[in-house]
């Protein structure tokens, strides 16, 4: 059943159908409909004023970023170009026009003065080197070095030996094997390397196993519990961690826990809907 295979690549896969398939979801006319709604409603709440939002002392660069969030959010919500493009865009926009480097038009109030709120620009550049962005950044080419290199298959393949070829105890392995993958790298990217393991088992099961959902199932119940005790595992672990207002200690101890926890309720969970056939 576990036998050696060179990874399916989903990321790469996925990314690639996506490009392919993107004017398919969006034709020409629609992205422009999505494109000029996307810069329409910012611009309204551009020039709308501070009482509109029931803040009477918002000031005019507090004004402008909300507008540029408001883009930010309509462009990822439609889809109409890349995610990435909208980020890169939104940064040069915060530097545009509400940075101390912005254009000498957006740098004076009404009254001619020169604004002292304006954003450092050097604050805004260093989100493309923040700790947590770098954190993700070497935990997604870990991910995909292993998967290149077959070593996730191997690794996943000596766990697992121990569990057997028994449906049950196969479904275990793959959930802490998975949430072990998730204490160390994203819980994102161990979902689609294991994915990548979980295919030739799935094709070793008959057509109509009932235990094909169950297992899909365990990757992500795994991905999502195992990592919550570093901050590697989840978004949300890294960003508490940033703050600096949470000693690595204490999420480690308390994510050890409920992950336990939350790794033996999901298993029994999933062995429940298998025996009673909901899946």
């Amino acid at each position: 059943m576990f036998t050696m295979f060179h990874g399916f690549h989903l990321v790469e896969e996925y990314n690639r159908w996506k490009k392919e398939h993107r004017n398919d979801r969006n034709p020409v006319g629609i992205k422009a409909v999505k494109i000029f709604l996307a810069i329409v409603i910012p611009l309204f709440f551009w020039i709308a004023p501070s009482e509109f939002y029931g803040l009477p002392g918002l000031t005019p660069v507090e004004h402008r970023v909300l507008a540029i969030f408001v883009f930010a959010a309509l462009m990822w919500l439609f889809d109409a170009v890349p995610a990435w493009t909208t980020s890169l865009v939104v940064v040069v926009l915060l530097l545009f026009c509400a940075s101390n480097s912005a254009l000498w038009f957006f740098q004076s109030g009404s009254d001619g003065e020169k604004m002292t709120n304006l954003v450092n620009n050097t604050d805004i550049l260093h989100c493309f080197a923040d700790p947590t962005i770098m954190l993700f950044i070497g935990g997604f080419i870990i991910a995909i070095a292993s998967t290149k290199s077959g070593l996730d298959v191997k690794l996943a393949n000596v766990m697992l030996l121990p569990f057997g070829t028994r449906s049950e105890n196969v479904l275990l392995g793959f959930i802490l094997v998975t949430a072990v993958f998730s204490m160390f790298i994203s819980n994102t990217a161990t979902a689609a390397m294991m994915l990548t393991f979980l295919a030739p088992v799935l094709n070793a099961l008959p057509a109509d196993g009932k235990g094909k959902i169950g297992l899909a199932l365990a990757i992500p119940v795994g991905a999502n519990i195992g990592g919550m005790g570093t901050p590697i595992g989840t978004p949300p672990n890294a960003l508490a961690d940033a703050t600096g207002f949470i000693q690595q200690k204490y999420m480690v101890k308390t994510g050890l826990i409920m992950g336990l926890v939350g790794l033996l309720l999901g298993y029994l969970v999933l062995i429940f809907c298998g025996v009673n056939g909901i899946f």
